[in-house]
């Protein structure tokens, strides 16, 4: 009797189970999914990411899967945040790793964030990016941190990119010559900045080097090669030398 008893059981959790699964497959169906954030691709695109699988494609177990952090993790994203305006529907508000500049090498130019990694490549050039221009040898993959023959010269771009956003610095382009010496161009005016390892002293001083100047719409070349703190800061055009204030 006792045997027969558990058989029933059994014949009838299966079937509650199945149709309590059924239930939620269909009650709790993801039905929309809204991106917030989102520059490098589109909100369907954005979308078939973070429903590839089954499980993503349910609110239930779409919301286990992001309390275990086994959603999705884009790599150009930093960090997003779920939220869950109804029982079909799902927002997410992404976080994407921030372009800081890009390599200009050839026909191609090359898009990357603070570390260095390649976020994005196009044949065209960005208008709203600044760039590094160089002949050197450059080769990437996407989503992996760029490469280039000359590894000082990449060192040096870093060394730039983090440096231009540190100290707010505007610039348009930066061009090496075969010594890889840097030519720094912000409007109509040319800085040299040499050959360096750590340009830090130079870059923290053009904001206030820079603002005046293109308040009187200067055209020039501004040599700071040998710049030093509070050093001089030798202009070709005209032939003057301006102490930093």
């Amino acid at each position: 009797m006792e045997e027969k008893k558990k058989k029933r059981k059994v014949w009838f959790i299966v079937p509650a189970v199945i149709i309590i699964f059924v239930f939620c497959a269909f009650f709790f169906r993801i039905k929309k999914v809204t991106v917030e954030g989102n520059t490098f691709y589109s909100q369907t695109q954005m979308a078939e990411m973070f429903q590839s699988h089954f499980w993503e494609r349910n609110i239930l177990s779409f919301w286990l899967l992001d309390k275990l952090s086994l959603t999705p993790e884009p790599d150009f994203v930093r960090e997003y945040e779920v939220s869950y305006p109804s029982l079909n529907e799902l927002h997410i508000k992404l976080y994407e790793k921030t372009i800081i500049a890009g390599i200009a090498y050839t026909n191609q130019y090359i898009y990357f964030d603070k570390d260095g990694m390649v976020l994005q490549s196009t044949q065209k050039p960005r208008e709203d990016i600044p760039l590094f221009e160089t002949k050197s040898l450059t080769t990437f993959t996407l989503y992996e941190k760029v490469q280039m023959e000359d590894e000082e010269l990449l060192r040096q771009i870093m060394n730039l990119s983090y440096l231009f956003r540190h100290y707010k610095v505007s610039w348009d382009r930066v061009q090496f010559n075969d010594k890889n010496e840097a030519f720094l161009y912000v409007d109509k005016i040319k800085i040299s900045l040499g050959r360096k390892e750590n340009y830090d002293e130079q870059i923290s001083a053009l904001p206030s080097i820079l603002k005046p100047m293109l308040e009187r719409k200067y055209e020039g070349e501004i040599d700071m090669t040998n710049y030093k703190v509070k050093g001089d800061v030798i202009m070709n055009t005209p032939n003057i030398v301006e102490k930093e204030k």
